[in-house]
């Protein structure tokens, strides 16, 4: 058979598949609807014929099956029920499993003849002679093939990379335009300053020129929508396996559910919807397995036994809200702080100084998701560090609300497409910098007597809250000489998740919509900036990735002030590395310099101790315990108990990672304890940053 019209089938075939199972989910809900069992016999039947067509037997005798079923519900001889809603699912999951590998060219991880075999036996039907190859005379299954003339399409196909290249070539286009428009304003300052007769010449020119300017503006307006609109997807296009998804975890875990969704139509870029899928089958996932109660549960609480889900879309300016609710039992802020402090992510005075809104954010940290967690906070935040990761990599945000008892809500707020953002543009450190306008809360002028300087940094006062205050050049490590004169600066409100920060910047030069570019591979890995845009001037600014300036200014990492005050800069911090084994002492040597840190080892305690005594001194220290002669256990007994070490950062970095070694390494004086087998580099360079400051 012709690759072409395997292609062709294998197209159509996933369309009446998509058809079949949500159609069967509707089916098992609402029984007696027999219009929906007539398009579901239609579906079968199509696919049956279409199979045939192309010589693919074993799905043509599946489908076989799965309409004589349909047909005995039709009658009345079969009942419509989970069992037989679950053989029907399961003989489209075959042909789902089949086509898939088809298109591939790969050969079905299935036994066919076994399958059909005990499908056929399961749905008491028997299984049909393997069909003749069909021919002009065949007249089997006619009604599936139109003798009308084909119609001419209405669609044409292109590849993905044609359309992002377009959008590309349509951005620089966008780019071209600011820089015509900064021309203009540029002639518009020769005019006023020319000779009379001059000065009539460029007006007319400069109307003429601005009429071009704003023609090409329109067009060009038409033309990025129109080239956007060819790489949109509406959200239902990576739905259609939800409702089976629903019902399946139900049925395991002996619960029940409805899963509602609206508007499905919302369209927005594949990339995002790409992204987007896995994160909703999680928060799906999450909703029915910890978030709805058992029937039982939810009778004794006095609520239906059938839970709902809902998962909804709408659009809120340029951007995209999809929002996953339920009203299961919702999540215990009281709870959640015990679980956190118990795991030590915050500690009891701070846990107890978190409001219950800002509580709930704690399920997003990452070590949150454990299997006690599951028990103790009813499973809420299992992986939701990575659903915050996901949504932060697209520029996006989260939020979460809840009533315990009642509902839980996770809000996502994603923009349309990444090729353009709504932004405003700053200047900091002799630098400009452009930062998305969905983390924008507010702008405000602050003077010098309204800082608040306390241990953890400066803060200001913005409507009632206490808001940390930063310089956006400080935090990123530029130089950023700020004079204490009284005068105001100006600061930048950002918001991300239930954190705000001020960020003081030399000058805002307003918002607009600047054409996302990419900084290559190379550039991945950088802190602060998600991407690049060219501005009307010509030149080049870094779009600011806003949760990496939270983490910088987080209570967990360094501390920096208005001024570019820092506890311990990483150029100047040394730190002792010691370890009996070369290879552990060469990896954290090697991470620690490339970080900036100034860095010695010690082979032993012994050692560690003569090096301790230099003048120089260290900062921090890291330690293994097993080791020859003073072990790591003495040897943080011993520092511990000088002067000079009595305060100095220990960390101990082994490979004993039970209990039992932890307690008595914190009780000897270390403050962290990092298992060498499950060593990650980003969270042992947190730990060094997080101890420094």
């Amino acid at each position: 058979m012709s690759r072409k019209y395997l292609d062709i089938f294998c197209c159509e075939a996933q369309e009446r598949l998509a058809s079949l199972q949500s159609g069967l989910l509707v089916l098992e809900r609402h029984p007696g609807r027999k219009e929906l069992l007539e398009e579901l016999l239609r579906d079968a039947h199509t696919l049956k014929g279409s199979a045939r067509m192309v010589s693919l037997d074993h799905i043509s005798a599946i489908t076989h099956s799965m309409e004589e079923q349909l047909k005995e519900m039709e009658e009345g001889s079969r009942s419509i029920d989970a069992a037989g809603i679950d053989l029907l699912l399961k003989g489209s999951d075959a042909v789902a499993l089949i086509t898939s590998a088809i298109s591939k060219g790969e050969t079905p991880a299935l036994d066919l003849e076994r399958f059909l075999d005990e499908y056929s036996k399961a749905a008491g039907v028997s299984p049909p002679s393997p069909p003749s190859p069909p021919d002009s005379s065949d007249s089997s299954d006619s009604s599936d093939q139109s003798d009308q003339p084909e119609q001419p399409s209405e669609t044409v196909r292109a590849e993905v990379k044609t359309l992002d290249a377009l959008v590309n070539l349509i951005g620089e286009m966008i780019i071209n335009k600011k820089r015509l428009e900064v021309k203009l304003s540029r002639l518009r300052e020769i005019a006023a300053r020319s000779d009379q007769e001059t000065a009539a010449l460029l007006f007319e020119f400069r109307r003429q020129l601005e009429e071009d300017v704003l023609c090409q503006d329109y067009l060009i307006q038409e033309l990025h929508e129109k080239a956007l609109a060819l790489r949109m997807l509406p959200l239902k296009s990576i739905t259609d396996g939800f409702q089976r998804l629903v019902r399946d975890l139900c049925q395991k875990l002996g619960k029940e559910a409805t899963l509602v969704m609206t508007g499905g139509a919302i369209e927005m870029d594949r990339v995002l919807l790409e992204g987007l899928k896995p994160m909703l089958i999680h928060l799906l996932s999450n909703a029915v397995c910890h978030g709805l109660e058992s029937p039982a549960e939810r009778r004794a609480a006095g609520k239906e036994p059938r839970g709902t889900v809902w998962l909804t879309a709408r659009h809120e300016g340029n951007w995209v809200v999809v929002e996953v609710r339920d009203d299961g039992r919702g999540m215990d802020p009281a709870r959640i702080r015990k679980t956190a402090v118990r795991q030590g992510l915050i500690g009891e005075r701070e846990a107890e100084e978190l409001r219950d809104e800002e509580a709930l954010y704690l399920t997003l940290r990452q070590g949150f998701s454990t299997a006690e967690t599951v028990t103790d906070v009813a499973g809420r935040g299992v992986g939701m560090d990575v659903v915050k990761k996901n949504v932060e990599r697209v520029e996006g945000n989260l939020t979460l609300t809840s009533e315990p008892g009642r509902y839980l809500e996770v809000s996502l707020q994603l923009p349309l497409t990444l090729s353009v953002l709504e932004a405003l543009t700053v200047e900091s450190g002799g630098e400009t910098f452009v930062v998305p306008i969905n983390y924008l809360q507010e702008i405000v002028k602050v003077h010098e007597s309204e800082i608040t300087t306390t241990g953890d940094g400066e803060t200001i006062k913005l409507r009632g809250a206490t808001v940390p205050f930063f310089s956006l050049g400080a935090l990123m490590g530029l130089a950023q000489p700020v004079a204490g004169d009284g005068s105001r600066c100006t600061a930048v409100v950002l918001r991300h998740c239930d954190q705000r920060m001020a960020c003081a910047v030399d000058a805002q030069l307003g918002t607009s919509v600047v054409v996302v570019k990419g900084l290559g591979k190379q550039f991945r890995s950088v802190d602060f900036v998600f991407g690049a845009t060219i501005l009307g001037d010509g030149n080049p600014a870094l779009i600011l990735n806003v949760p990496d300036l939270f983490a910088a200014g987080g209570a967990e990492s360094r501390q920096i002030s208005r001024r570019g005050r820092q506890a311990v800069a990483p150029s100047r911090a040394r730190v002792l590395v010691v370890d009996d084994s070369a290879t552990t002492r060469a990896m954290e040597r090697n991470i620690l310099i490339g970080n900036g840190y100034q860095v010695e080892t010690a082979v032993s305690g012994e050692d560690a101790l003569e090096k301790t005594a230099a003048a120089e001194g260290f900062d921090l220290i890291l330690t293994d315990l097993e080791m020859p002669g003073i072990d790591g256990f003495q040897l943080t007994r011993l520092l511990r108990a000088s002067e000079r070490y009595r305060d100095t950062p220990i960390v101990v970095v082994s490979s004993l990672a039970g209990d039992a070694d932890k307690q008595q390494a914190l009780e000897a004086g270390a403050q962290a304890y990092i298992v060498k087998g499950a060593f990650d580099q980003t969270a042992f360079l947190d730990t060094v940053r997080t101890l420094l400051s």
